[in-house]
């Protein structure tokens, strides 16, 4: 996992030098990327994110999202999702431009639990899915709303672009 954070980092990080290509993070807020004793919760994520203008209207915007464990005395539940999106901007405001979100979803997830019940019980699994949202770029700021399909969840994201 450590490798792949990093070998992304570094391809964004060299590609960061064209006036069309920035390169920031963020938190996100994914509506079924935690667990605990009360069953699903929210999880929070940092987010690697880059976005590269094609024209004016239409960038790319790869992205890695690692969600904070969870799980308590369920065990530990980690989450990452990597994310390949375009945007269109369909509105410019004085400050803002709003875009239309669509893109492809790769999430993995591992359960591990420790507990004297299942000792040394694990899972994991891995998804494709579809991204479909909306969002809104203010200066170096952004803001995203999106429907990811693999884990059926809405996520919220935050951050900034340099």
């Amino acid at each position: 996992m450590k490798k792949l954070f990093i070998v992304i980092a570094a391809m964004l990080m060299l590609t960061a030098t064209s006036a069309q290509f920035k390169v920031g993070g963020g938190l996100t807020f994914g509506t079924e990327a935690a667990v605990d004793e009360d069953g699903e919760k929210i999880g929070i994520g940092i987010t690697l994110k880059g976005d590269y203008a094609i024209n004016e209207e239409w960038t790319i915007s790869p992205d890695f999202t690692y969600y904070l464990p969870s799980g308590g005395d369920l065990g530990d539940f980690n989450l990452w999702q990597l994310n390949a999106n375009a945007h269109y901007y369909f509105h410019d405001l004085d400050n803002a431009r709003l875009y239309a979100l669509g893109g492809l979803n790769y999430s993995h997830w591992k359960w591990e639990y420790d507990g004297a019940e299942f000792d040394g019980w694990d899972a994991d699994d891995s998804e494709i899915g579809l991204n479909l949202g909306i969002g809104a770029s203010m200066n170096q700021f952004f803001g995203e709303l999106k429907y990811d399909t693999a884990f059926e969840q809405l996520a919220l994201s935050v951050g900034i672009l340099f």
